[in-house]
């Protein structure tokens, strides 16, 4: 098996266990792919990852300015680039990805996919090369389905579902102000300007020094549970 299709499959399998991907997305069909279409779009040799990663990160960022727009309200083009290369590199890399590199690179293998297989089907100019409104009526043919029949469905679904909870999630979960501030023992309040996810969505916080010196106090004694690894950097 080539690396590059290895990589694919490990994606599918990995992405497959998470739980809200429910009927999204078929849990076979990626590596099918890979095997008709070959180097029409998957050309990168190994030592050419790092390349696919920069051009996964203008696919995520493009992708994410779309679905979150700046309007009335901040949105996802405020806080870039940070935020493109946290939301790729940090909560897909290891929420959805468990750290796994091989499935990561399978992953980003399947962005530079989504952006370059328009022109390999005859559907249009690739992802990147698209005008907005292009851009959002190509999602949408991706999430109803209407790729099945030029063979392309599942991998196109595997990364627009992926790109789009990643961003979603990145944004609405308060970035950046969830950051840990290094040298900081209590989560460091920045004010609301510019708004972020949370302020958007009325949702309090985060807590002060003294909400959370209150919090501890009350957790203190708690019951501990086995199944944490507190060698996580991330909880």
């Amino acid at each position: 098996m080539s690396r590059v299709r290895e990589s694919l499959v490990a994606m599918e399998q990995t992405l497959s266990r998470r739980t809200f991907f429910g009927h999204m997305v078929k849990a076979a069909g990626v590596g099918a792919v890979y095997d008709q279409f070959g180097d029409k779009l998957f050309g990168l040799t190994v030592q050419e990852a790092a390349v696919n990663y920069q051009t996964a990160i203008k696919v995520f960022g493009a992708f994410a300015r779309m679905v979150i727009p700046v309007d009335h309200e901040p949105g996802w083009a405020t806080f870039d680039p940070g935020i493109t290369e946290y939301g790729l590199n940090v909560f897909i890399r290891q929420v959805f990805n468990l750290g796994n590199t091989l499935a990561f690179d399978g992953f980003t293998q399947a962005v530079v996919a989504f952006n370059d297989t328009p022109p390999v089907i005859t559907y249009g100019p690739k992802f990147l090369d698209m005008n907005l409104e292009a851009q959002g009526t190509y999602l949408y043919n991706i999430l109803s389905g209407n790729f099945e029949n030029d063979g392309v469905q599942d991998l196109l679904s595997f990364a627009a579902v992926f790109m789009l909870l990643g961003c979603k999630q990145t944004f609405f979960q308060n970035y950046p102000k969830h950051l840990a501030v290094p040298n900081s023992e209590f989560q460091v309040l920045t004010g609301n300007t510019p708004k972020t996810g949370w302020d958007i969505m009325g949702f309090r916080g985060p807590v002060g020094a003294e909400e959370e010196k209150a919090l501890r106090a009350r957790a203190q004694g708690a019951p501990e549970y086995p199944g944490v690894d507190l060698r996580n950097p991330y909880i």
